[in-house]
């Protein structure tokens, strides 16, 4: 388990053992088999088509090379798949987990961002990071923004591989996503998170999140801006 820093470790373990009336494990909600099957084998088959995005932002966790990242990819059903996540999962997320301090935030000022979709392949692990950006510079993009809840989405069966769990600091809950699965969390630094290294098979998940602010591509990079 990922040691935080001195000054963090008695926080964490204050949190863990609900000495701030939180339950951690309760803000992170599994929604099985939430995303269409269909949808899901078609994004797979789409995506074993399109080469790699190299200019991609946020792989600088990967701790090898072994994962292929796609940003925003452009085929069948992935906006079904984005607003199936932002506006069901998010209603989902709002009704169950009441412990969420929504009135912290002016929810009008809330968007909804790109997505980073990966498949992992043997030997592809992510470190542990928490996922709350502000102000932030990736290769290729400059980042001014908050995120708010990280939804990670999972497209792959998962008798189709080992490892590619997905684990917490502070909990104990571990997570081995199958097809159409979401998880949603809070994305800030007390959601310390990783996926463990593959062992078999590929594993394919993305990640999009909610947020406050804008993510613009640098010059002599191609694709959107957000403002």
């Amino acid at each position: 388990m990922l040691k935080l820093s001195d000054n963090n470790n008695n926080i964490e373990d204050e949190i863990k053992q609900g000495q701030f009336g939180l339950s951690m494990s309760d803000h992170i909600l599994h929604l099985p088999a939430f995303i269409d099957r269909d949808q899901c084998l078609s994004v797979m088959n789409s995506l074993d088509n399109l080469e790699r995005d190299n200019s991609a932002p946020y792989t600088d966790g990967l701790l090898n090379d072994d994962a292929d990242t796609y940003f925003d990819p452009d085929i069948e059903y992935i906006d079904k798949v984005r607003d199936r996540i932002f506006v069901d999962g998010l209603k989902e997320y709002a009704s169950k987990v009441r412990s969420f301090n929504w009135s912290y935030y002016d929810t009008k000022s809330f968007h909804c961002s790109e997505m980073i979709i990966r498949r992992y392949n043997i030997g592809s692990q992510f470190k542990y990071h928490h996922d709350d950006i502000i102000g932030e510079i990736f290769p290729h993009w400059f980042l001014r923004r908050q995120n708010i809840l990280t939804c990670n989405f999972y497209f792959s069966d998962g008798k189709d591989y080992d490892g590619g769990d997905l684990v917490f600091t502070c909990t104990d809950k571990v997570f081995h996503p199958s097809m159409g699965d979401i998880i949603i969390f809070p994305s800030n630094w007390m959601f310390y998170h990783q996926v463990n290294e593959i062992t078999r098979g590929k594993r394919y998940a993305g990640t999009v999140w909610l947020y406050y602010g804008s993510a613009k591509r640098m010059p002599n990079a191609k694709s959107k801006e957000w403002a």
